[in-house]
């Protein structure tokens, strides 16, 4: 028996060796793209126009990613259908990681439930981390001095009441129908490209309202250019303390939060993904750069891809259900 086994035990060895040799080499190729990551400019599409919140986080964490990581990071503004514009271009890109997309609540969690193509796949998109949380905030023109105001005059006037959103069926939209619903009145819906167009169209007297992430509409409500009626967050932004929120008003199903993050193409290395989190993680940790996001109305909030891909989950149920309660049929 003893003899039998002395032939075997050096086989053994040298398939245990063998096997430890591949798995090395199958290694190499993963840890050298961690380790030459980035080895160009990264670009970082945005599917909203200049100016906007959407556009200001990514270029504040932009600028610090740039410093960190040694590379140039290109913000790349491709606004338009909701942002879906810019995932479409993303996920057609290269997945070494030099190419991503700064998303919202939009094109994560309710674009899918709302087109039949919208051309990805948000299961197969690679969540890299959280950068912000927020809260939407109704603005209205300065003779609407508060909600109830507007939703009176909502239910006096069908038809005559308007407001605008960054697109047909985006979460602005269906904030703006979901208050519809929740108050009982009436109001005619004018699609931008985004918030600050809506934001000018409502100073020039196109339309009444509109729903956007508070941190673009701070010095607008500040400035009393127009009037911040409610937010939706869970509690009073301390940027806007005299501002109430949906729930104090009687209308807590108006309570929700935006968010904006990283994502990655499809295909994209794990160890790539893992080393853009870990900048992301880093950066948002400064000091400088969460003054500037609170600044704006963000909260700075670093994840793990797992942590973010949970998040978008989360949302994406409340969503379908909203979308799956208001009728909305995929296009």
């Amino acid at each position: 028996m003893n003899e039998h086994f002395s032939h075997i035990r050096p086989n053994r060895r040298l398939v245990l060796a063998a096997g430890l040799g591949a798995a090395a080499l199958g290694m190499a190729p993963v840890l050298r793209a961690q380790e030459s990551f980035p080895s160009k400019p990264i670009r970082i599409l945005v599917g909203a126009g200049a100016g906007g919140s959407t556009d200001i986080t990514a270029r504040l964490v932009g600028t610090e990613l740039q410093k960190l990581l040694g590379q140039p990071v290109v913000i790349e503004n491709r606004p338009g259908a909701s942002g879906t514009i810019s995932v479409q271009q993303t996920v057609r890109a290269p997945a070494d990681g030099h190419t991503l997309v700064w998303v919202g609540n939009s094109v994560m969690a309710i674009s899918p439930f709302l087109y039949k193509d919208p051309g990805y796949d948000v299961k197969t998109l690679i969540p890299v981390s959280l950068a912000t949380t927020s809260m939407f905030v109704i603005m209205a023109s300065p003779e609407f001095k508060d909600l109830k105001q507007l939703i009176a005059y909502g239910k006096a006037n069908p038809g005559k009441l308007s407001f605008g959103s960054n697109g047909v069926n985006g979460s602005l939209h269906l904030l703006a129908e979901l208050l519809k619903t929740e108050a009982g009145f009436d109001a005619v819906h004018i699609p931008y490209k985004g918030g600050a167009e809506s934001a000018s169209a409502t100073m020039g007297g196109q339309i009444h309202f509109y729903f956007d992430a508070l941190s673009s509409n701070l010095a607008l409500a500040r400035t009393g250019k127009l009037n911040a009626l409610a937010v939706t967050g869970s509690r009073r932004d301390k940027s806007l303390p005299d501002t109430p929120t949906m729930a104090e008003l009687g209308l807590p199903a108006m309570t929700t939060d935006v968010f904006f993050g990283l994502v990655a193409p499809p295909g994209t290395p794990t160890p790539v993904v893992n080393k853009l989190a870990d900048a992301m993680k880093t950066v948002l940790a400064q000091a400088p750069l969460r003054e500037a996001l609170s600044a704006t109305g963000n909260e700075p909030q670093s994840t793990t891809p797992a942590e973010f891909r949970a998040l978008v989950d989360k949302e994406a149920a409340r969503f379908q259900a909203l979308i799956k309660a208001k009728g909305i049929q995929a296009q």
